[in-house]
């Protein structure tokens, strides 16, 4: 029987079940630390944004592609 972490509402997954919020919640972990260190040692406005960018794809696309092979 297959377990469901998230269910798809429109484009977005939402977490229904503790293993999907453990995902989620580690993601956030992860952009925290990333996001506070890049702000701090930038430069300008548009170093920060493209740094920004290449974190925040990559963690959502590793994210998206759990919820879709573990939703409904």
């Amino acid at each position: 029987m297959k377990i469901v972490w998230f269910k798809q509402t429109g484009w977005t997954y939402v977490p229904v079940h503790v293993i999907g919020y453990l995902i989620t919640l580690l993601a956030i972990i992860f952009l925290v630390p990333v996001y506070v260190s890049i702000t701090r040692l930038g430069h300008s406005v548009s170093d920060d944004l493209y740094n920004l960018f290449i974190y925040t794809t990559c963690t959502a696309f590793w994210w998206k592609w759990i919820a879709e092979k573990t939703s409904i």
